[in-house]
C-alpha cells in the first residue's frame, strides 16, 4: 500500500505538538489521526516520529495517555505494525497459567482464521517456541477444543 510519507511526517509533527510538545495532551488529535488514518500510513507516522524526535511514538503514547485510552492507541499501532505478532501475543495471554480466557480465545481464532492465521501461528511458534496447535490442545478439551483446532488448520513446517 502506498502511502502520502509528506502527510505521514505532517501527521507525526502533529502528534508531536498535541503530546510531547505541549503541557498536556490534545487527545482531539491522537483520536483524528488513530482513527481516519489507514494500516500503512500509521506505520508510516511512526517511523517518520522516530527519524524526527528521536523517539518512539508508543513511549510518546505511554507518557501522554492512560487507561483505557492509552491501551487503545497502543493496541491500533501495534495491530498496524505486526498484526499476527500482536494476535499471537493474546492468544499466549488468553492460554497462559491457570484457565483459560475462553472469549479472548474463541474471538481472535474465529476473527482471524480466514485472514491471517498462518501469521498468528507463525508468530506464535517464533515467539513461545510451541505450536499454537499445541498450546490449544493443551488448553481446550472435548468439541470445543476439536473446533478451535480445525479453524486453526494444519501446522506448517514447525
Amino acid at each position: 500500500m502506498e502511502v502520502d510519507r509528506e502527510m505521514a511526517a505532517k501527521d507525526a509533527k502533529a502528534l508531536y505538538k498535541a503530546g510531547e510538545k505541549r503541557l498536556g495532551t490534545d487527545e482531539k488529535v491522537f483520536v483524528q489521526l488513530f482513527s481516519e488514518r489507514s494500516r500503512a500510513h500509521l506505520v508510516a507516522i511512526n517511523t517518520c516520529y522516530h527519524d524526527m524526535y528521536g523517539g518512539s511514538l508508543k513511549k510518546a503514547i505511554k507518557k501522554e495517555t492512560s487507561g483505557s485510552f492509552e491501551t487503545a492507541l497502543l493496541t491500533i499501532l501495534q495491530c498496524a505494525e505486526n498484526p499476527a505478532k500482536y494476535f499471537a501475543k493474546m492468544l499466549y495471554k488468553a492460554m497462559k497459567g491457570i484457565g483459560t480466557f475462553d472469549t479472548r480465545l474463541i474471538r481472535i481464532i474465529v476473527t482471524r482464521a480466514e485472514i491471517d492465521m498462518q501469521y498468528i501461528k507463525a508468530e506464535y511458534h517464533k515467539k513461545y517456541h510451541k505450536s499454537l496447535k499445541d498450546a490449544v490442545h493443551s488448553d481446550t478439551s472435548g468439541p470445543y477444543q476439536t473446533f478451535l483446532l480445525s479453524l486453526l488448520g494444519p501446522n506448517l513446517s514447525w
